[in-house]
């Protein structure tokens, strides 16, 4: 850390101490850690010890796969790698990055930003290497990734027909889906992403056994001819209407 280049000074919480290559906080319920380099700067414009972050809780560590480093604090954690620069996760979408895997290869890697509020004023978003994970204000967040991504920013993200997720990517029959507020996406190496809105052509298909029966997965989204409602699968189409 260098040189000691202040006294100790009040901080909210506790108090700290600068040194020519970082800063040191204390606390009584945090112990002594360090924090500097970019994730001391990321850790300032979030406020410091008075941000929503709060104290640190260890000084830096490395991650698992030993690629980048990390800080812990009261509220959340600060990640760093070289691709991907220093960026703050925190509460809810932190516990379900934490559940699919933190940055490991198979998890969504790194934060690539800070998470923002999503336009329509509803809820968070934040950016990962391998997906982004939504969360709706009173729910828990989910990730989406991959070609079922591309399809939700296509169709517009939580503004979209489908609204934001409900669960993270679940395996379907021979592919992968995601369910959201008004419908579900839907991916196999054959048919591509593809959603299917809640109402008559869900249950029709769900009717016939959804991806796993007859008429297999949707290779298009729901149109209307004439006064139908119609949508077409692998084998088959769904019409409902006159």
């Amino acid at each position: 850390m260098g040189d000691c280049v202040t006294p100790e000074y009040a901080v909210p919480g506790g108090v700290a101490q600068d040194y020519t290559n970082g800063r040191a906080f204390w606390s009584g319920a945090t112990g002594a850690n360090l924090v500097s380099g970019l994730i001391g700067g990321r850790y300032q414009q979030s406020g410091g010890p008075g941000g929503f972050l709060g104290l640190p809780t260890s000084s830096e560590l490395p991650t698992l796969e030993n690629v980048g480093r990390f800080n812990t604090f009261q509220h959340g954690a600060v990640y760093w790698s070289p691709p991907t620069g220093a960026h703050s996760i925190s509460g809810d979408i932190q516990r379900a990055w934490n559940d699919l895997g933190w940055e490991h290869l198979n998890g969504l890697g790194f934060p690539l930003d800070e998470p923002i509020t999503t336009p329509n004023g509803q809820g968070q978003s934040q950016v990962f290497e391998r997906g982004i994970l939504f969360q709706k204000n009173g729910a828990d967040a989910y990730e989406v990734r991959g070609l079922i991504l591309d399809k939700y920013k296509e169709l517009g993200y939580e503004a979209s027909v489908l609204g934001f997720p409900q669960t993270s990517e679940l395996d379907a029959v021979g592919g992968k889906f995601n369910r959201f507020d008004k419908g579900n996406l839907y991916w196999s190496p054959a048919s591509g992403a593809w959603s299917v809105l809640n109402g008559s052509v869900m249950d029709a298909w769900a009717a016939k056994g959804y991806e796993g029966g007859e008429l297999g997965f949707p290779i298009s989204d729901q149109r209307i001819e004439g006064t139908a409602v119609v949508q077409d699968f692998q084998h088959g189409q769904v019409g409902v209407g006159d």
